[in-house]
């Protein structure tokens, strides 16, 4: 499907340079039409590329809980997370946020500092889940600091 959109991307810009290149072949409308509807179909285009590659990153990927033990400021605790919390855990430290994870052994800050041992998912799968709408109701974010 991507590819369909690419080629009618390409079409429709070669149709406009043809237009522009012809003075009178067609009517300004025409030509303003073309011109806008080129930006929607390459942003459709990307989209749907994105989309696909982030299923395939994801078909591989089994959905099950990890268990990892967060050490941060002199605390240390072991978590069992769902897929969904760990690539949301991963993200945070991948972007040194501070963040507070709500968890059935209470809350727990993560930041800069803090040390995960255990396996959390690969950046590229935490990107993917991302794409295909990973939300983070366990999380928190911090203010300031």
């Amino acid at each position: 499907m991507p590819a369909l959109y690419f080629l009618l991307t390409v079409l429709a810009a070669g149709v406009l340079v043809f237009l522009m290149r012809q003075p009178g072949a067609a009517r300004a409308m025409t030509v303003w039409a073309l011109a806008a509807l080129l930006p929607v179909l390459a942003a459709l285009s990307a989209a749907l590329s994105a989309q696909g590659h982030a299923e395939r990153t994801l078909s591989g990927v089994p959905a099950q809980d990890v268990q990892v033990t967060v050490t941060t400021t002199g605390q240390s605790r072991t978590l069992t997370l769902s897929a969904q919390d760990a690539a949301c855990v991963a993200r945070a430290l991948h972007l040194n946020a501070r963040v507070t994870l709500d968890n059935p052994g209470g809350r727990m800050n993560i930041g800069p500092g803090t040390q995960v041992g255990g396996t959390l998912p690969e950046r590229a799968t935490v990107e993917a889940m991302s794409i295909r709408g990973l939300t983070c109701p366990h999380l928190r974010a911090q203010r300031g600091g």
